[in-house]
Parts: C-alpha cells; structure tokens; sequence
C-alpha cells in the first residue's frame, strides 16, 4: 500500500512538474515573440523616419513604410496594394530575420496611406491617419482603427494548411496561383469571425486554440507620428538656419495660405513654395527636399507645422502682423521678438543659431525671448482636414495650449504643457 501511495504520488509530482514546465516553455515562447515583435516595430519606425532623398531616393519621405517581403527574399517588393501581406522586409529593414517561437518568419502589412511614394504620393503629415482595423478577442473590442502597419506571428501550420515551397495553388488570399509558401491563407487564421488572411483586414488578436494561434501587434499613428514630427522639425530648423546664414541673419517671411512668403507676415506656416527675401536653392539658400514642397500650399508639412520669426530676424526689419505691450505669463511682449512663457519647466527643442554643427536637442526654455520657433500638433486622431484657415485668426483642432492657437499679433507663445507622448512639441532658437 505505501508502494501505491509513494507511487501515485511520484506520478502526480511529475504531471504537475509538467504542466509547469509546459506553461513555463509557453510563456517564454510568448515573450520570444513579443521580442521579436519590438525589434521589427523599432526597425520599422527607425526606418520610416530615416527616409530621405540621398538613401532612398528623390522621393523617399519621412513617415513612409515599406512593402511587405512578397516573394520571401527578405527585401520590400517595389509595389504593394494597400493592406498587401507578405513577410517583414528584413534585408531592407536590415535586421536580423525576425521569426517566431514556431521558426517562421513575421508576417506583415502596411496601411495605403503610409506606403512608399511611387505606391502613395499623397503627402504624409501629421495629418495622416492609419486605416487598418484590428479587433480583440471578437469585433466588439476594438483595437485600433488607425493602425499604418500590422505584424503578425504566424505560429506552426493549423489545420490543412499547406507551406510547401516547391508546389502552387491558387491563394484565396490574393486570388492567383502563387507558391503555397507565399500564401498568406497558409500563416494566418480566423477567429471571431474575423480572417486575418484578408488583404486590408480587418484583422484579429486571439487566445490561442485548435484552430488559430496567431499573434498580432498593430503599429499606430500615436507610435509613428511623433517621432516622424521630430525628424522633419529638426530638418526644418536646419533648412532655416542655412537659409538665415544665406540671407546675411533673416528668416523667410511666413507664409498665410499658398506656400509662398507673405510680405511682413511674420508667423502662421512655413513658405514651402516661393520664399523672401532670397529664393529657395539660389543665393546660397537650400533647396527643399520634395517630400517638404510635395503637396506644397494645400496639404504639406508646411500645412500642419506652425511657424513665427522675431520682427528683427525678417528682412528690413518690418513686420505687419507684430505687437508688443500684452501680457505673455509673467513677461510682456516686445513687438521686435517672439515672447515665450515657461512657468512648468517643460521641455522643448533648444536649436542655438550659429551653433556648429547646428543641432536641436530637448531642453528646459526659460520664460523669454526667441527669433524663431516651429510648433508640431501631434498625430490627428480625427480628420483635421490637412492645415488650419488661411487667415490670420485662432487655430482649432491642432494646439493644445491657448497661447499657440490663438495666433495674434501679440506673438506671446507657451512651451506645450502637456507631457504624453502624441503632444505638441516646439522647436525654438533663442538669441
């Protein structure tokens, strides 16, 4: 009898060592993904902001996304529809192959809007939504439905599918006759109904079970936009500083609604198209990349991204659109400089003039003066309709502090309050 007892308890010691060591396999499985996962959505943002001319080419523009890897050779294919998936374009990303717990490699796809220039040429802009739906569990719980890229995890075969490399059938996926391991039918399962081998979505994140053990991350406009937003201000702080150094110390005067400067105006957007007192790309002045004219006086970068000039940094010193006397936090305005309040310590971009080589980094500004600054909005989490009224009045739907929107001839601004990760941020030179 002790026998039976020592046993069956012998047994029972070693099925639940099992099952803890089963679950304790599962959950480092799971965190071998998620890993992976943050590698390719680091690599994927790092890569879009990155985009320039000189590396990929003249149309190349920050915010774009590449084409899924369609033909498994590890590199973007050329062209994509909108929502195409295929595997994570790892040589082009130049990572590591990114692969699951199961050996397979990620799958992946990118919202229209964010694909590269020759798939999508409308502008990418703060304003730029993800379109991409992904659901929890079951289309009642939704995840996002901004979402400019999806990666999924295909884990081992489910069922009939069949990823053999040497043998073709038609893909219902894509409806043509293509490899099977270029199938995406063949990687990624239903669930709540919902099919996550549909080109576009929507697509869905589920427990495991019998019948699907797909693992899903949505990238959003909220992970992608603010760090974009920072490479293009930083960029555009650079261009103006080449551009004052050219002039002999002026600014370009703003521009109010067609891209080109505006005599004696002195804030409201950046002038993309025709600019004073010397041109664009002559005199010494820079020549504007094209993914900063492209859409230029309608729905460009110059469209989202607010920009003010001290009255001594414009050509002849004249500013039409410039008072001083109003009360600025605990300063007054001075009608020949832009006046900024600080009372909460936030950060903003210090970009120093004359500095060598001329760099923005974050920095707590103190109340004060400044020549320049440029405001981002943040992402759009709804249709701003690409850029605020051309007069100059009270901007809406795109500063969240009342001193940056309300764009009088006070010229009084605050460095943005707010500290969470889609807020608007400023970039300012301080003499």
């Amino acid at each position: 009898m002790l026998l039976v007892v020592a046993l069956v308890g012998l047994a029972t010691a070693l099925l639940v060592y099992g099952m803890v060591d089963t679950t304790t396999i599962a959950l480092q499985r799971d965190r071998n993904t998620a890993a992976a996962f943050a590698d390719v959505k680091r690599a994927l943002i790092g890569w879009s902001v990155a985009r320039d001319p000189i590396t990929g080419g003249a149309n190349a523009r920050p915010g774009e996304l590449p084409c899924p890897d369609m033909n498994n050779d590890g590199f973007e294919d050329g062209s994509c529809v909108a929502g195409a998936l295929g595997r994570v374009p790892w040589k082009t990303l130049g990572i590591p192959e990114p692969k699951d717990t199961a050996g397979e490699t990620l799958w992946y796809t990118v919202a229209g809007p964010f694909r590269i220039w020759n798939m999508s040429s409308t502008p990418i802009t703060s304003d730029t939504m993800g379109n991409i739906t992904v659901y929890q569990d079951t289309t009642a719980t939704l995840v996002t439905a901004q979402a400019v890229a999806v990666i999924f995890s295909p884990g081992a075969a489910q069922g009939t599918q069949n990823r053999d490399s040497t043998a073709s059938a038609l893909c219902s996926t894509t409806g043509t006759t293509i490899a099977r391991n270029l199938c995406a039918a063949n990687y990624l399962e239903t669930a709540g109904g919902t099919n996550n081998a549909v080109t576009n979505g929507p697509f869905i994140s589920a427990p495991s079970s019998g019948t699907f053990n797909d693992k899903v991350m949505a990238i959003t406009t909220f992970d992608l936009i603010p760090p974009v937003e920072r490479r293009v201000a930083r960029e555009m702080m650079s261009l103006l500083e080449s551009y004052r150094i050219a002039s002999g110390g002026h600014y370009p005067t703003a521009d109010q609604q067609n891209g080109n400067s505006n005599s004696e105006h002195n804030r409201h957007r950046f002038p993309c198209a025709t600019a004073t007192p010397i041109s664009w790309g002559s005199g010494g002045a820079p020549t504007l990349p094209n993914w900063l004219t492209n859409g230029c006086g309608t729905n460009s970068w110059a469209s989202v991204i607010f920009y003010a000039v001290a009255k001594n940094r414009l050509d002849g010193n004249t500013c039409s659109t410039c008072s001083g006397g109003t009360s600025c936090g605990s300063t007054t305005t001075i009608d020949t400089r832009l006046t900024i309040t600080n009372a909460g310590n936030n950060l903003a971009d210090s970009c120093p003039a004359g500095a060598s080589p001329y760099t923005c980094t974050p920095a707590v500004i103190g109340t004060g003066i400044a020549n320049l600054l440029l405001i981002t909005p943040g992402p759009a989490t709804t249709n701003r309709a690409s850029g605020w009224t051309s007069t100059l009045g009270p901007i809406t739907g795109y500063f969240e502090d009342a001193l940056n929107s309300d764009n009088d001839d006070g010229n009084c601004y605050v460095v943005p309050t707010s500290a969470s990760h889609d807020r608007d941020r400023m970039y300012v030179s301080i003499p």
